[in-house]
């Protein structure tokens, strides 16, 4: 069984804030462990369940993260940027199962913790055939390219609720409940891993459960930029089709080439 874990930041057990997910922040080196402790209780639970290969994406900003050093020894880790599928690098349709852990909310959503879809700075929401996604959504969408169901979600309890409308049957472990969107009562790293081993190993004996995400042909993907100066940089791009004066659309049957060019919009824009 392979096992394929895209892992975030935002969404583990003890981040709520900017100083935790960059770089420059005070706290990020702590927050790196943090994600590295939650990325080995998820494999730890998939290897003691017959797993015969692990690949982990560190998946968050510039996708230098997680600590190789501290990472489970027997998972294979996908770093570093920029990459074709991005936080979905390293997939592919020999792969059983995705999970994605220490995931967030998507932009706008009430109280999410760091919630932001993307780029925060430039994407106010996102839709698939006129279904708002969030990173979760459109990630989810990839792995159903390749005919992956994502078995387990992890991270606060406003994404629980956005994985519970969109893939009710996915496994689920909340890490921590907001109370702003830099606020949350949180569970300790440990207690957090812990519920993860176990959730990931609830996934896995409910594998036969799970569906992969997959829209209907064709698929339309409209976004909405935070300002219209965006969308002026990014209509000239061919197939784009500007809707108003700050969304953008675009059309096909090939969800990676969607990606693509929603990549490619927020590059521009």
């Amino acid at each position: 069984m392979k096992v394929y874990m895209s892992v975030d930041m935002e969404g583990m057990a003890g981040v709520t804030h900017g100083d935790h997910v960059k770089l420059e922040g005070v706290e990020y080196e702590t927050a790196r462990k943090w994600m590295t402790a939650e990325a080995n209780a998820a494999i730890e639970a998939v290897l003691e369940a017959g797993a015969t290969e692990v690949v982990i994406a560190d998946a968050h900003g510039h996708m230098r993260n997680i600590l190789p050093d501290e990472l489970h020894e027997e998972a294979l880790l996908v770093r570093g940027s920029p990459r074709p599928l991005s936080m979905m690098e390293g997939l592919d349709e020999t792969f059983d199962v995705a999970f994605f852990i220490g995931y967030h909310s998507m932009a706008g959503a009430p109280k999410g913790i760091l919630a932001h879809t993307y780029s925060g700075r430039l994407v106010y929401n996102v839709r698939l055939n006129g279904i708002s996604m969030g990173e979760t959504g459109l990630n989810a969408a990839i792995a159903g390219h390749f005919g992956v169901p994502v078995a387990l979600i992890c991270g606060d309890d406003t994404l629980d609720a956005e994985v519970k409308a969109l893939m009710p049957w996915t496994e689920r472990v909340i890490t921590k409940w907001a109370i702003s969107p830099t606020a949350a009562r949180n569970l300790s790293p440990k207690m957090a891993q812990k519920r993860i081993h176990a959730g990931a190993k609830q996934a896995l004996a409910r594998l036969s459960e799970m569906k992969p995400l997959t829209m209907e042909p064709p698929i339309r993907m409209e976004l909405d930029f935070m300002r219209a100066a965006s969308a002026d940089r990014s209509a000239d791009i061919p197939g784009v089709e500007r809707i108003d004066g700050r969304t953008l659309a675009y059309e096909d049957t090939d969800i990676l080439k969607i990606n693509r060019v929603f990549r490619l919009m927020l590059n521009i824009g």
